[in-house]
């Protein structure tokens, strides 16, 4: 069976989703629910500080890792007592798995491209949170990207209506 995926339209949907699926692994693409791509450091490490917050609060949740194909580091990664936290930068999504094996089930990746984000997701047999910015706010890179993972997601994951999911 092909693993779950969920539209999520915000971010206080993709935390109320985690505690519903009972998440023990929470990946999380970097660029654009962490911080925007073409932010500042200080936006990416309050970023992070802020999702921790968020994620402390949702006890299922053992294991947090931010990941990006990016060579973007945060200063530094806040103390989140009782979370394992890992950072994976130069991720190569979804190639590259090694990183996440070990890391407990169930799990959910939380992304904007289906391509990346969704595939790794798949090879983890992890649900994806597929979080959707505005198109117009997207790099032409990703943008790119992102039409191209919308002919790929009926290929990769179990059908799943969630209310206001682009279709």
């Amino acid at each position: 069976m092909k693993p779950a995926y969920e539209y999520v339209a915000d971010g206080q949907e993709v935390f109320r989703r985690i505690r519903q699926l009972a998440a023990q692994t929470a990946i999380f693409d970097v660029e654009p629910l962490i911080a925007s791509w073409d932010s500042s450091q200080d936006a990416l490490d309050h970023g992070l500080a802020d999702v921790l917050a968020e994620l402390k609060a949702i006890d299922s949740v053992h294991v947090v890792c931010f990941a990006t194909n990016s060579a973007r580091l945060p200063s530094a990664i806040p103390p989140a007592a009782g979370l394992r936290l890992e950072y994976v930068v130069s991720a190569r999504k979804p190639l590259w798995t090694a990183p996440y094996r070990a890391m407990p089930r169930p799990g959910v990746v939380v992304g904007d491209q289906v391509a990346t984000d969704g595939l790794l997701a798949r090879r983890l047999g992890y649900t994806f949170l597929h979080y959707r910015p505005q198109i117009a706010s997207m790099p032409t890179g990703p943008r790119l990207l992102f039409g191209f993972g919308d002919l790929l997601r009926p290929l990769l994951f179990s059908s799943h209506h969630h209310p206001g999911q682009p279709r």
